[in-house]
């Protein structure tokens, strides 16, 4: 079983032969390893947004139709309102 992140930290901080300099820079390395760049995917995040992008254009869109449609019904209520 794999330990995770708090319990590594743990460990280290209950390792009584470590110095306090050592205990440290252990979890400073385990920190960048856990949570470093290597551990942050640029293509899912590229994905991601790309899916956000299309997904933001497309609710523009849809309003934009909805706006052109209020305005051609207000249009045709007001020619009626004339008749």
């Amino acid at each position: 079983m794999a330990l995770t992140y708090a319990q590594k930290v743990a460990q280290i901080k209950a390792d009584k032969d470590l110095s306090a300099t050592e205990k440290s820079s252990l979890i400073a390395e385990l920190a960048k390893q856990e949570y470093g760049t290597s551990a942050f995917n640029l293509g899912e995040f590229e994905g991601l947004l790309g899916k956000l992008e299309a997904s933001k254009m497309k609710q523009q869109s849809q309003k934009s139709q909805e706006g052109r449609r209020d305005i051609f019904a207000t249009g045709l209520a007001q020619m009626m309102s004339n008749f």
